[in-house]
């Protein structure tokens, strides 16, 4: 490996924000992915950098009283779409999550993609994308989407009182019911049914 590789890459994640999530191709430009990897490889054993899964590193941003801040699965996903030019929605319990309908960070986190399928392991944590569809898709509304997908995960019939508030207490807070009025056609039509209740019920207010 040349030493002249490993300090280029340094140089270069010095200029980057701390936490930055970086990969092999972010350095195309100062050697080959051989001597790229075996760099990024030395630099993780240096502790440097952070290895978070094959081909995937983490430039180390530490606090002052809380030490390692870690990278989450959601800055993971968004660095990975940004590099793949892909579109990402988080779906299942982790749609959940993000809506706030749980406060339990689940341990298995999946997007739906239109990019590549693949699954990665970061500490304890999995993160999956699964290739869908453009239907799946559609909604461009990120919470629009993530009701959508936080539903689907509860599934028609099983869905309480006490959850459909917080939905409508989420959607009162955000001010963007006319955004949702518009990208809820995509929804399943039990999806669609419930949210135009709680729309309409907000605008009886």
């Amino acid at each position: 490996m040349s030493e002249s590789v490993q300090n280029r890459i340094k140089d270069k994640l010095k200029k980057m924000p701390k936490g930055s999530i970086v990969f092999i191709s972010d350095f195309s430009e100062t050697g080959t992915d051989t001597a790229i990897r075996q760099a990024l490889q030395r630099l993780s054993k240096d502790e440097f950098i952070i290895r978070l899964s094959q081909g995937i590193y983490y430039y180390p941003k530490i606090d002052k009283l809380l030490g390692l801040i870690k990278p989450s699965a959601e800055q993971i996903a968004e660095a990975i779409r940004n590099r793949d030019k892909a579109r990402i929605i988080p779906t299942g319990s982790y749609a959940q999550y993000r809506l706030g309908l749980t406060t339990q960070i689940p341990m298995n986190v999946v997007y739906l993609t239109d990019g590549s399928p693949r699954k990665l392991q970061v500490g304890n944590q999995k993160i999956t994308f699964k290739k869908t569809g453009p239907k799946n898709l559609s909604v461009e509304h990120t919470l629009t989407s993530l009701i959508i997908q936080a539903l689907r995960e509860i599934g028609e019939g099983n869905i309480e009182p006490e959850q459909l508030n917080q939905i409508r207490e989420i959607i009162k807070k955000s001010n963007e019911s006319k955004k949702i009025n518009e990208n809820i056609r995509h929804a399943p039509s039990w999806v669609k049914k419930l949210i135009l209740n709680i729309l309409n019920s907000l605008d009886n207010e």
